[in-house]
């Protein structure tokens, strides 16, 4: 095969994943989820693990090719290598599940495995292209997938603070905090972004929202102390959301922003928070400070950007002088 038939063969296995909706399969059983929805990821899965190893086979290096190609193209097979063994064990999980499998348990392990195709399809791809020259077709796949995260963050973001409240009501406001707290369950599974939130998220979403009707419907009467215990469940529920910036993505993406604002910073002595505020924009969900410092820029002094930023940095830069531009350990990366 030909370097561009074997980028075809790479951008038909998406093609094909593209093609399995998880979003419809909510509402199924797990006997009907093994039945067409398994299978036809396995077969994307099965296709695109073929294609890896078409490249691994192209690539590998001869011991008497050109000394200065070989790393080149050892890398290329390399990466081709290890993505079909990720691939490999993808499969094999999606074989080894029996209809005794929760739905969503099936959803989780799918999306997962679709994700992990995009990812390792895409890395070979841009490794390949970088060799020979072509243009990547499968490059906006991770801007895609960063883009969809920052969605979910901001989703995120509007729905803890549309509950209205972080403390908790006192039983003449319960009723008005759990309708406002239905409201937002609402909002937001009926986003385009909801696919995107982890299957954990959406089934923990799901279970809580059905809660609050009943509540709301007076199953046990509106009962003041059910009414806290669900409240405190959806608090730490909203908490838990935050976690979505361990995404390999967005510590990436937020690691590269903050530094080069804090160089910003290091360089013009002039910059204004209004200026800043604008640039950090995409920040918004990492940090309840840096988000005042955001979202009220006039109200807040220039050392106050400095602190937020240097204290949040080393946890993303990790010591680093700079993040490490996109590889294969972000791009393998467990989400």
């Amino acid at each position: 095969m030909t370097p561009g038939q074997l980028q075809t063969a790479l951008t038909d296995a998406i093609h094909q994943a593209r093609q399995v909706d998880l979003r419809r399969c909510e509402e199924q059983e797990a006997s009907h989820l093994l039945q067409e929805t398994v299978p036809a990821l396995r077969q994307a899965l099965h296709a695109g693990a073929q294609a890896l190893g078409a490249v691994r086979a192209h690539y590998e290096p001869e011991e008497d090719s050109d000394a200065t190609a070989g790393p080149a193209r050892q890398r290329v097979a390399d990466l081709a290598f290890v993505a079909k063994l990720d691939l490999g064990e993808r499969l094999e999980r999606l074989g080894a599940m029996t209809a005794a499998e929760a739905p969503w348990s099936v959803i989780a392990t799918c999306g997962s495995a679709r994700r992990r195709l995009f990812k390792c399809a895409a890395a070979v791809e841009r490794a390949l292209c970088e060799l020979e020259g072509l243009a990547p077709r499968l490059e906006g796949l991770l801007t895609q997938e960063l883009a969809r995260s920052l969605k979910v963050r901001q989703a995120y973001l509007l729905f803890r603070r549309g509950l209205l409240t972080r403390t908790e009501p006192t039983a003449a406001w319960m009723a008005p905090v759990l309708r406002r707290a239905a409201m937002c369950f609402s909002e937001l599974t009926g986003k385009d972004v909801y696919e995107d939130l982890r299957i954990e998220d959406r089934t923990e979403l799901r279970r809580l929202q059905a809660a609050v009707l009943a509540w709301l419907q007076g199953q046990d009467g509106h009962a003041f102390e059910s009414g806290r215990r669900l409240w405190q469940d959806i608090a730490v529920f909203a908490e838990l959301l935050t976690q979505v910036n361990l995404r390999p993505e967005l510590r990436e993406h937020d690691g590269a922003l903050m530094e080069a604002l804090l160089r910003r910073m290091e360089r013009d002595a002039a910059l204004g928070s209004e200026t800043l505020a604008e640039l950090a924009r995409p920040l918004l969900g990492v940090d309840d400070v840096l988000d005042d410092c955001i979202e009220n820029p006039t109200a807040v002094e220039r050392t106050e950007w400095r602190e937020a930023l240097e204290r949040l940095a080393p946890n993303l830069l990790g010591g680093r002088a700079s993040p490490p531009p996109p590889g294969t350990d972000a791009l393998f990366a467990d989400r």
